[in-house]
C-alpha cells in the first residue's frame, strides 16, 4: 500500500516538474516567442563535404533549434558533397520545388555557406519566382585562394590530382550516404575548379546579381525581387580547443590579406555586407566544431539569429 502511493507520489511530482517547466518556458517566450517567425522558410545550404544532418549533428550546428525555438521554420537539404554550385544548384531548385508543393510556401530565404553561397545564388538566378532572400555566409563568391595555390602545385591533368579526386570522391559517397543520399554522383574535380577565382569569375557573369560594385564593396541589396546579403569573418585561429584551426591556420597561410582559414574576407562580399570583420573561422561560421569559437567574439548563432530578425523585419 505504501509503495503504491509512493508510486502515485512520484508519478504526480514528475507530471507537476514537467508542468511548471513547460509553463516556465512558455512564460519566458511570451513576449518573444516569435522572434524569428519570418514570412518564408529558411533553408541552409550547406557547403563542399557538407551535409544536413548526421547521427543526428547538424552541418548547421544548433542553427536550426535555435531559429525554431523562437518561431521560424527552418530547413536544411543535403545536396552533393562534392559538385560545383550549378549542379548542386539544380538539386537545391528541385527541393525548393518539392518543398513549395508539399508546404504551400510561395518562397524562401536562402542561407549558404562556404560552396553553399554560389549554389543558393544560381537558385536564385535561374528561379526567383522561388526565392525571397539570399545570404551567403563565409562564401566563395569570387573563390578561394587555397584552391588557386592547390591547382598551382597539382597540375589538374596529373596522376596526383587523379588520386586526390578519388579520394574526395570516396569520401563524399560516405557523406551522403550517411546523410540519406546514396545516389549522389560525386565529381570533387569540378567542386575544386569551381572554388578558383578563374571559374567563379565565370560564374559571377553568368549570375551577377548583388556582385559588389568594387573590391571590398557592396551590391545592389534587391534584384529582380530577391534580397542579398553576406557575412563573414577573417580570423583563422579562434580557439585554442577547436581540432580544425590548426588546419585552417594552415591554409590561410597561403592567402594573402586577412582570411578565415580558405576564403578571403573580402571574396566574401556579395549584396548587403553586413560584416566580414567578424572574429570567426569558416569551421565557426557553422558553430563548429560543436560551439567552439572565439571567447571574446559574437556568438555566430547570434548572426544567424540577427538574419532571422532582419528578414522578419523586411517583410520576409
Amino acid at each position: 500500500m505504501k509503495t503504491n502511493l509512493l508510486n502515485r507520489f512520484l508519478a504526480v511530482a514528475v507530471i507537476a516538474t514537467a508542468s511548471i517547466y513547460s509553463l516556465t518556458a512558455n512564460a519566458l517566450c511570451f513576449s518573444n516567442c516569435s522572434a524569428y517567425k519570418t514570412k518564408y522558410p529558411i533553408v541552409l545550404v550547406h557547403g563542399v563535404a557538407g551535409f544536413n544532418s548526421i547521427f543526428g549533428v547538424d552541418y548547421f550546428y544548433g542553427v536550426r533549434n535555435a531559429l525554431t525555438d523562437k518561431g521560424a521554420t527552418v530547413y536544411s537539404p543535403n545536396v552533393t558533397a562534392w559538385d560545383s554550385a550549378y549542379d548542386r544548384g539544380e538539386q537545391l531548385v528541385d527541393y525548393l520545388d518539392d518543398l513549395k508543393a508539399a508546404t504551400g510556401a510561395q518562397k524562401f530565404n536562402l542561407i549558404g555557406h562556404s560552396l553553399g553561397g554560389p549554389t543558393i545564388r544560381y537558385a536564385a538566378g535561374v528561379r526567383p519566382d522561388l526565392v525571397a532572400s539570399v545570404a551567403t555566409v563565409n562564401a566563395v563568391n569570387f573563390g578561394s585562394d587555397v584552391a588557386d595555390v592547390a591547382f598551382g602545385i597539382i597540375p589538374v591533368e596529373s596522376g596526383t590530382a587523379a588520386f586526390v579526386e578519388d579520394a574526395l570522391n570516396l569520401m563524399g559517397d560516405i557523406i551522403d550516404s550517411l546523410s540519406g543520399n546514396p545516389e549522389y554522383t560525386q565529381d570533387a574535380m569540378d567542386a575544386a575548379t569551381f572554388m578558383t577565382t578563374t571559374r567563379t569569375a565565370e560564374f559571377n557573369a553568368l549570375f551577377p546579381d548583388g556582385k559588389p560594385s568594387s573590391r571590398c564593396g557592396s551590391g545592389a541589396s534587391k534584384v529582380n525581387g530577391v534580397r542579398y546579403y553576406s557575412w563573414g569573418g577573417d580570423a583563422k585561429g579562434t580557439n585554442i580547443t577547436d581540432i580544425s584551426d590548426p588546419f585552417l591556420k594552415f591554409t590561410g597561410s597561403v592567402i594573402n590579406g586577412k582570411n578565415d582559414g580558405l576564403v578571403e574576407r573580402c571574396d566574401q562580399h556579395w549584396g548587403q555586407v553586413i560584416g566580414t570583420t567578424y572574429n570567426i573561422n569558416h569551421v565557426d561560421a557553422i558553430n563548429h566544431i560543436f560551439g567552439k569559437h572565439h571567447l571574446f567574439e559574437v556568438d555566430p548563432l547570434t548572426l544567424y539569429k540577427n538574419q532571422a530578425s532582419r528578414l522578419k523585419s523586411a517583410g520576409l
